[in-house]
C-alpha cells in the first residue's frame, strides 16, 4: 500500500508541475482560454476523449450504470458517441473554428442574439457546477474506499492539484495535461479487462453464468434494448441518443468543443475530433465490459455492494495486487482531473466572455480579463465544494446528470441545426422553439414523471423544432449580415465565390477559362474520409453483433 500511495502522489505533484511550467507561457486571454491555438490533431483526440471520461462519465458512475443495467451502456461508447464525435468533427465544428469564436454561446449569438446565448450559458454552467461536485464526491469517495483516505481531505487534494494546473496554465496545461491523462488511463486501467475475462472465461463464460445460471433477463447484453429497459426500447436509443442527445453533447459541450477551439487548424480541429471516437470505442473495454463480470466476481468472494457508483472501486480492490493497484488508481485519478479540469476551464471562459465582458464590464484590457478567468476558475470550484453535499444524496448519479443534459440538448440541437441548415430561422423563432422546449423537458421530468432521459431528449428537440418553425415564419426573416458566413447554404456560397473571383484575378474575366485550382490534400492515412469511414464500418459491426 505504501508502494501504490508513492505512485499517485508522484502523479499529482507531476501535474501541479504542470501547471507552473505552462503558466510561464500565458500571457494574455488566447493563451489562456484557446492555448494560442496551437494544438496539433493527436493532442485534440486525447483531450476531446479524457475532457469526455471522468470519474462520472466513464469509470465510476458509468461503470456503476453497466453494473445496474447491463452493456445497453456501451451504446455511449459503440454506437451513438463516435457517431456524434463523427458528424461533430466533419461540419459543426469548422463553423465554429472559422468564426473565431471563445465560446458556443457567443456562436449562438452570431445566430440568433444575445437572449438565447445567456440562457444556454447559465444553463450549461449550472450542469458544469454539477458535474464538479459529482466528479469530486465519486473521486473522494472512491479514494477513501481504497486507500482508507478520509472523504473531504481527498475531495481537497484532488480539487487543489486540479485547481492549481488550471488556474496557472489554463487551456495550455489542461489540453497537453489531458493528452498525458490519456496515454495513463489507457496504460493503467486495460489489465483489468485481461484479469477478469481470465478469471470469468471470458465473454461467453459471462453470458453462461449470469443468463444460465443465474437466469438473468437477455437484455442485460443487449445494446438495443425492448421497452421494459429503463433506457427505453432501441430505436428511442438510436432516434434520442445518436441523432440528438450525443450531438448537442459533441457540437454543444463547451469542454468538448473548446479543445478543438484550440487547434492550430481547422483541419486540426477536425480530424481530432473524428479519431478521437476510437479511443471512445475502446472505453466500452476499460469500464462497461468488466462491469458485467463484476457480479460475478462480488458473489464468488462474499462482497457486497451497497451502490452501484462503488462497484468499480470495490472491484481493482480486491482483485488487482500491489503496486498495479497504484497504476491503476493514478489512471482512475488522471480521468477524474482531467475531466474536472477541462470543465473548470471552460466554465471560466463562459462566465468571462459570456457574462462579464458581454455584458458587465466592457472595453477592459485584455489582462484584465484574463484575470477575471482566474478568478471565475476559482468560483466554481468554491460553488461545487459546496455541492458536493447535495450530490451525497443521489443514489445514482449518472442518471441526475444524463437527465440534465436531456433537458438542455434536446432544445439546443433543434435551434443548432436549424441555425446551421435553415437559413430562414431567426431570433424569435428560435428564443420562442428553445424556451417552449426546455419547459416542456421540464414539464417531462417534474410534471408527467418521465424519467427516461432518452424520451425527454427526443420529444424536447421535436416540439423545440416544430415551434421554431412555427414561430419562424410567423415572424421576419433575419438580416442578410445575421447569417452570412454561419449558415451551410452561405458558407457554400462563399467558397464558390472566392473560387471564382481567384479564377477572375488570375486570368482576366472569362472564368471558364481558367484551369483547376491545385489543392494540397493530407497523406491518405490523415485523410478525414477513411478515418470516418473505417470507424462508422466498425460501430455497425459492434451493433450487429451486440444488438
Amino acid at each position: 500500500m505504501p508502494s501504490d500511495l508513492i505512485i499517485i502522489g508522484m502523479y499529482l505533484a507531476l501535474m501541479i508541475t504542470a501547471g507552473i511550467f505552462f503558466s510561464r507561457n500565458i500571457k494574455n486571454t488566447a493563451d489562456y482560454f484557446l492555448a494560442a491555438r496551437s494544438a496539433p490533431w493527436f493532442w485534440i483526440m486525447g483531450a476531446v476523449w479524457a475532457t469526455n471520461i471522468g470519474f462520472l462519465h466513464g469509470y465510476l458512475a458509468h461503470g456503476g450504470a453497466a453494473y445496474e443495467w447491463g452493456l445497453i451502456q456501451a451504446n455511449f461508447e459503440w454506437f451513438q458517441g463516435p457517431f456524434a464525435y463523427i458528424l461533430t468533427g466533419l461540419f459543426f465544428v469548422a463553423f465554429y473554428w472559422r468564426a473565431g469564436i471563445f465560446t458556443v454561446p457567443q456562436f449562438l449569438e452570431r445566430r440568433y442574439g444575445a437572449g438565447i446565448r445567456v440562457i444556454y450559458c447559465l444553463a450549461w454552467l449550472v450542469i458544469f457546477v454539477v458535474t464538479v461536485a459529482a466528479e469530486l464526491y465519486l473521486g473522494g469517495l472512491f479514494l477513501k474506499r481504497l486507500l482508507g483516505i478520509p472523504f473531504w481531505p481527498t475531495v481537497l487534494v484532488l480539487i487543489g492539484v486540479v485547481g492549481t494546473y488550471t488556474l496557472l496554465g489554463g487551456l495550455g496545461a489542461a489540453i497537453m495535461m489531458e493528452f498525458v491523462q490519456f496515454a495513463i488511463m489507457m496504460l493503467g486501467t486495460i489489465p483489468l479487462l485481461f484479469i477478469l475475462l481470465n478469471m470469468t472465461g471470458g465473454f461467453e463464460g459471462i453470458k453462461d453464468v449470469l443468463l444460465n445460471q443465474w437466469q438473468v433477463s437477455d437484455q442485460y447484453f443487449s445494446v438495443l434494448p425492448d421497452i421494459h429497459h429503463p433506457y427505453g426500447p432501441g430505436p428511442w436509443v438510436i432516434m434520442a441518443l445518436c441523432f440528438v442527445v450525443s450531438i448537442g453533447w459533441c457540437a454543444g459541450h463547451q469542454s468538448m468543443v473548446q479543445r478543438n477551439l484550440g487547434a492550430r487548424s481547422l483541419y486540426d480541429a477536425k480530424l481530432g475530433y473524428v479519431v478521437a471516437s476510437i479511443p471512445k470505442t475502446l472505453g466500452a473495454f476499460l469500464y462497461i465490459v468488466p462491469m458485467l463480470a463484476a457480479p460475478i466476481i462480488f458473489a464468488q468472494r462474499g462482497i457486497f455492494v451497497e451502490k452501484a457508483d462503488a462497484a468499480y472501486g470495490k472491484l481493482i480492490l480486491n482483485l488487482l495486487p500491489v503496486g498495479m493497484l497504484g497504476l491503476f488508481i493514478a489512471g482512475l485519478v488522471s480521468a477524474g482531473l482531467s475531466s474536472i479540469g477541462s470543465v473548470l476551464n471552460s466554465s471560466s471562459t463562459m462566465i468571462v466572455k459570456d457574462i462579464y465582458e458581454r455584458f458587465l464590464v466592457k472595453g477592459k484590457s485584455d489582462h484584465h480579463y484574463f484575470i477575471a478567468g482566474r478568478i471565475a476558475t476559482f468560483g466554481i470550484i468554491v460553488v461545487s465544494l459546496l455541492l458536493v453535499p447535495v450530490v451525497l444524496k443521489v443514489y445514482l448519479i449518472m442518471w441526475l446528470e444524463q437527465t440534465l443534459l436531456a433537458m438542455l440538448l434536446g432544445p439546443f440541437t433543434a435551434v443548432l441545426m436549424l441555425g446551421i441548415f435553415w437559413r430562414r430561422t431567426n431570433t424569435p423563432g428560435s428564443l420562442i422553439g428553445f424556451l417552449v422546449g426546455g419547459a416542456f423537458a421540464i414539464f417531462m421530468q417534474r410534471g408527467l414523471k418521465v424519467d427516461i432521459f432518452v424520451l425527454i431528449g427526443w420529444w424536447s428537440f421535436v416540439v423545440t423544432f416544430v415551434v421554431t418553425v412555427i414561430a419562424t415564419l410567423l415572424t421576419k426573416p433575419p438580416k442578410e449580415e445575421k447569417v452570412e458566413g454561419i449558415t451551410w447554404e452561405s458558407d457554400f456560397r462563399s467558397r464558390v465565390g472566392a473560387i471564382a473571383e481567384l479564377r477572375a484575378e488570375n486570368n482576366g474575366t472569362k472564368i471558364t477559362r481558367m484551369p483547376d485550382i491545385k489543392i494540397t490534400m493530407p497523406p491518405w492515412y490523415l485523410n478525414l474520409k477513411y478515418w470516418a469511414t473505417g470507424i462508422l464500418v466498425v460501430q455497425i459491426a459492434l451493433l450487429f453483433f451486440f444488438g
